[in-house]
């Protein structure tokens, strides 16, 4: 079920070259379809501006896993911003840490420098101001950049439930049934909140207590080029396992890997010309409870387990949920739901170069074909390097 991992979606820039989301990335008007106009708002995706290259931010200060994380996050702020380098070694969070505008965090290298999350918490599903505890946390900031680095839940010494056999047999405890081991893994490791033109680049995110990524309520926000896998809650109504963006407008999801977490959510009133491209999902793609619509998913892979609950693409239920928004297509992937070709188990295998649009009402196959032809440029994300 893995043979198109990296032989269809690697990207077809070298590190060395432009990659999408950099720097001077404009929409590429010759692909223009005038059938779609929602293409000129997609090109908008991401961060205004592009990431900015490795080597055009000044490193500020230089880290090592005796340092205070927190202080340096301020000092480098009151400076007006720039880049905080993290040693190599492993860093030991065990309080919230608090990033601000025009601070990049850094690693020396992805796999060796970790942050190592340790915090716990409680939860109390019926106390209406209850929070998850959050390791690294982004509120109403800009100009923030996370890169290189591993994040990495560890506050237990045992491993989350889940299958590393894609063809194992369903097994209702990995996603509707409590942990029970611990009950107080309710900890994410990196929420942005509020904020916009800002970037998660190139980053592990490993063992997660509940989400390892979430963009609320976000603006312009670029992920690109990273690795998820496992989450500890992942139970229905337990807000745990999800990476992906509630709410936020005009983000970017490019050359992502996510494996064995709840869902890869769109969601929310708000979340509305959201790109994800040439993205790999071992989850399902889910469009939840009234997101606004007019979303784009091309050129990925989508293939949920067979022991996975749910097909490639999810829209919730009418008990639970609201029905997704209008206008959120699907172009180009190749997509296999529990084992079974297809965006699910119903409507057959994925046809090339055909226009799918999620459905906006419950009680109907969850993707239907449209009638249009596919986009005259032949992709719907239709951007180019300005030079």
């Amino acid at each position: 079920m893995k043979f198109f991992l990296f032989c269809l979606f690697l990207p077809i820039f070298s590190l060395a070259q432009f990659q999408i989301g950099d720097a001077g990335q404009v929409f590429d008007e010759t692909r223009f379809d005038p059938r779609f106009p929602d293409m000129k708002e997609w090109a908008k995706a991401g961060v205004q501006g592009g990431i900015p290259l490795r080597n055009t931010l000044k490193i500020q200060k230089t880290l090592t896993p005796q340092d205070d994380l927190q202080k340096a996050i301020d000092d480098v702020s009151g400076q007006g911003g720039g880049v905080i380098l993290l040693k190599k070694g492993e860093y030991i969070i065990s309080k919230t840490v608090t990033l601000k505008s025009n601070v990049v965090l850094r690693g020396e290298s992805k796999e060796q420098t970790v942050l190592k999350v340790v915090m716990k918490k409680m939860f109390f599903k019926y106390a209406p101001d209850q929070k998850h505890l959050v390791a690294f946390e982004i509120n109403d900031a800009e100009r923030v950049g996370l890169e290189d680095l591993s994040f990495r839940y560890a506050a237990v010494d045992f491993e989350p439930y889940d299958k590393s056999d894609f063809n194992a047999a369903w097994d209702r405890r990995v996603f509707h049934e409590h942990e029970t081991r611990d009950t107080t893994l309710f900890v994410h490791l990196v929420i942005f909140r509020n904020s916009r033109n800002s970037w998660v680049d190139n980053c592990n995110f490993l063992w997660a207590g509940t989400h390892p990524l979430g963009l609320g309520n976000c603006e312009h926000i670029t992920c690109r080029n990273n690795f998820m896998d496992r989450a500890y809650v992942k139970k229905d109504s337990f807000h745990g396992g999800y990476y992906g963006c509630w709410g936020s407008r005009y983000c970017l999801f490019y050359n992502e890997k996510v494996r064995r977490i709840r869902h890869f959510a769109i969601m929310n009133p708000g979340a509305a010309y959201n790109v994800v491209y040439r993205c790999d999902f071992e989850v399902d793609v889910n469009f939840h409870d009234q997101d606004s619509g007019h979303n784009l998913v091309e050129q990925c892979r989508i293939a949920t387990p067979v022991w996975h609950s749910w097909d490639a693409i999810g829209i919730g239920a009418p008990d639970k949920h609201r029905p997704p928004g209008p206008g959120n297509l699907l172009f180009n992937n190749v997509v296999i739901s529990k084992g079974v070709a297809g965006y699910n188990r119903k409507i057959g295998a994925v046809q090339p170069n055909t226009v799918y649009q999620v459905t906006t009402e419950f009680g109907k196959p969850n993707v239907f074909i449209r009638p249009d032809a596919p986009p005259q440029g032949g992709t719907f994300y239709a951007v180019k390097a300005q030079y």
